[in-house]
């Protein structure tokens, strides 16, 4: 049986074993690395307290608003947020320039790591932590990279609280986080290629953006003016026809967004689009190893595929089923994953991904432009009008292909497609970067035990 000693002067205020089991490896590793003075994050850091805005004081423009879906362990993606008026700006904290934000709560997405260098107006909500860095003491953009390293990312996971579901992260042990501090000239060389790295990915962005400019020009998007009654009639011949009896279902923008559509010429989804029903099992080959695909991995704003889990067959969750090849576009079925509208890269080809995609592909669209209609109104409207079911409400298979989709010439689809593409491999040159800073601090501190190792045999 495996048996872990901590010394009394080690322990702070937890007593729970596994706090001490889990990576205590890391923190013996950094304890004995020679290779630089060391601190905490207490010594280098303040933690100013963010709150969460309520429930009616959101908007649909304003001061945009930081959410646990915005920080992708990468970069902080303001392209999908939420807002909040002007006027209430000042009663919430506002990140700066060089502020580390970490995402301190929710399963599976708890300790994601993101720097602020967005030079905009915006406030955090209390799902994420800020922390601001004393720059006489330490360079942020060093101390990002060292928390997204091999070694400073099990330190946070360490400090997380709570059971499942209820997991937190807590200013109070962060504070407690072992930091090396480098000389000058290294972490100086760390700033510069994680500024490089985001200028990549703020051009990506303005790739992105310049194709969901044309689909809308294209579509002619501007048009569409949709209203948000609070009040509204539904005919009992259209209860009868839908047998829904849910009066979100028969909200009048609906009805716009179909009219809209027959008005641009459009048809069923199951005419023009393949709906793929091929699935794999796994667990049939349980000593082959397969890149799993869940909602969770798909991040919202722009369609990339992250963070993916590789397991063995036999490791694989039941609803590890989807057969997905490259160039196939998932949509999320799950009514609180709806913005999940994924791509799926060469990387991802003949893997699988999670029952609760739709996985969908076309002759008559470039997958990035079938993608990107997915994440207009006019789609998400329809796939939130469609979802069905008491505890897990869904998108149904059996109705999935009776959305409406407009039709595109090819000709006008190539140059949205290929600003997508050149928009992703930015976005994958940019994460690149950020992976090789992160091995730079990681050999770095390697050298350090190694010089240890050394020193104990001489």
């Amino acid at each position: 049986m495996l048996s872990t000693e901590v010394k009394f002067s080690k322990l702070i205020d937890r007593i729970d074993a596994n706090f001490y089991a889990t990576q205590i490896k890391t923190v013996e590793e950094l304890e004995t690395s020679k290779v630089s003075e060391k601190s905490s994050m207490g010594e280098l850091c303040t933690f100013p307290r963010t709150k969460t805005p309520g429930r009616y004081d959101y908007t649909q423009k304003g001061i945009p608003v930081i959410k646990l879906k915005n920080i992708s362990d990468y970069f902080i993606d303001l392209n999908d947020t939420s807002f909040i008026p002007e006027h209430l700006y000042s009663n919430y904290v506002q990140p700066k320039e060089g502020d580390i934000l970490i995402t301190a709560t929710g399963e599976g997405t708890i300790g994601r790591v993101g720097i602020f260098k967005n030079n905009i107006k915006c406030i955090v909500t209390a799902e994420v932590m800020i922390v601001r860095v004393k720059k006489d003491k330490i360079n942020p953009y060093f101390l990002f990279s060292y928390l997204r390293s091999k070694y400073g990312k099990p330190l946070i996971i360490r400090f997380v609280r709570g059971s499942t579901g209820q997991t937190h992260l807590y200013s109070k042990d962060v504070k407690f986080i072992s930091v090396p501090i480098p000389p000058k000239a290294f972490q100086d060389k760390i700033e510069k290629l994680v500024k490089e790295a985001h200028e990549k990915n703020n051009i990506a962005d303005q790739k992105y953006k310049q194709a969901k400019q044309l689909l809308e020009k294209e579509l002619r998007l501007d048009k569409l003016k949709l209203k948000e009654e609070k009040t509204f009639e539904a005919k009992f011949s259209d209860i009868k026809q839908t047998m829904r009896f849910d009066s979100e279902y028969y909200k009048p923008k609906y009805e716009q967004i179909i009219n809209f559509l027959k008005k641009i010429g459009a048809k069923k989804l199951n005419e023009v689009i393949k709906i793929s029903n091929k699935k794999m099992d796994p667990t049939r080959q349980p000593t082959q190893k397969f890149k799993y695909v869940e909602l969770a991995n798909v991040n919202p704003s722009t369609g990339e595929i992250e963070n993916i889990e590789e397991l063995f067959g036999y490791q694989t969750p039941s609803r590890a089923r989807m057969f997905i090849k490259e160039g196939d576009v998932l949509v999320a079925s799950l009514s609180g994953s709806l913005d999940s509208i994924g791509l799926v890269s060469k990387e991802l080809d003949k893997q699988v991904a999670s029952t609760g995609f739709f996985v969908i592909n076309s002759k008559e669209f470039y997958s990035e432009v079938l993608f990107l209609l997915f994440k207009t109104e006019l789609l998400k409207a329809q796939l939130e009008q469609k979802t069905a079911g008491a505890i897990m409400t869904a998108v149904p298979k059996t109705t999935f292909g009776d959305l409406l989709i407009p039709l595109m010439p090819l000709e006008k689809q190539k140059p949205i497609s290929n600003l997508i593409k050149e928009s992703l491999t930015l976005r994958k040159e940019a994460k690149e970067l950020l992976d090789k800073v992160k091995k730079e601090i990681e050999r770095y501190i390697e050298k350090g035990k190694n010089q240890t190792a050394t020193d104990q045999r001489f």
